[in-house]
């Protein structure tokens, strides 16, 4: 279960594509998947993730955002 505010809603539809690669900004861990990017164009450097900012671990425990920075 994700939590997304109003704001991110249109994120939803985002589906996981990266194994974890990315870093937690409350645990520190390196738990977050990279999701599917609908601005994606073609780079020779691969494919542009879109990341969250915190795992979805974190995002249900404190009931924040997994999108939102610093809120």
């Amino acid at each position: 279960m994700e939590y997304i505010c109003k704001e991110h809603t249109k994120l939803k539809k985002e589906t996981r594509l990266s194994p974890c690669r990315y870093k937690c900004n409350l645990c520190k861990q390196k738990r977050i998947d990279g999701y599917s990017n609908p601005d994606h164009v073609s780079n020779p450097f691969g494919y542009l993730y879109l990341a969250p900012t915190i795992c979805e671990r974190c995002a249900v425990k404190e009931e924040r955002c997994m999108w939102c920075i610093n809120r």
